[in-house]
């Protein structure tokens, strides 16, 4: 075990915790802490924001990243949000998985997905176009198609799409 006295304590070298920053790094972090205060946003939206916004892509991605290291910007806390409020708003696993995909986010780095979302106690995909229709009718006079529409828009399965829209139209009838 080591001694720690005034020796030991000299030898040590002192290393900047944090890395310089250059004035552009810091103005994109100070418009990523603007942005963040409306609401939670991805890296990869928070990118293209600040690169929109005229700084260079490079200048975005550090301040990105120091906001990340900083626990502003969480890609999986930002999934989660989005999945929960995708599935209470009755839109599909296909859809918001496309939605995960536009925010570069890979559904796979989700824990939990898609059984902690979907649990298999819980209302089947099915079911779930099937509420939607019942609380948001289509509006058409074919009913088949105008529902086919409406449940593949939300990003439901194709087999949900027929099964709940088939089931749909006969109650209809």
């Amino acid at each position: 075990m080591p001694v720690i006295d005034e020796a030991f304590l000299s030898s040590l070298t002192l290393e900047p915790v944090i890395e310089e920053t250059s004035e552009q790094q810091d103005e994109a972090f100070k418009k990523i802490v603007k942005l963040l205060c409306v609401r939670d946003r991805c890296s990869n939206d928070l990118v293209e924001r600040l690169v929109r916004s005229g700084f260079d892509r490079c200048d975005a991605e550090s301040a990105v990243e120091r906001a990340a290291a900083c626990g502003m910007v969480d890609d999986v806390r930002y999934a989660d949000i989005l999945i929960r409020s995708r599935i209470s708003q009755g839109k599909g696993k296909a859809g918001i998985e496309d939605e995960l995909a536009k925010a570069h986010i890979a559904p796979d780095d989700i824990p939990g997905w898609p059984e902690a979302y979907f649990p298999d106690d819980g209302p089947s995909e099915e079911e779930r176009a099937f509420e939607l229709l019942c609380r948001k009718p289509p509006r058409s006079k074919n009913i088949y198609a105008a529902a086919c529409r409406k449940l593949a828009s939300r990003g439901f399965s194709s087999d949900a799409v027929f099964s709940a829209a088939r089931r749909y139209a006969e109650r209809c009838r």
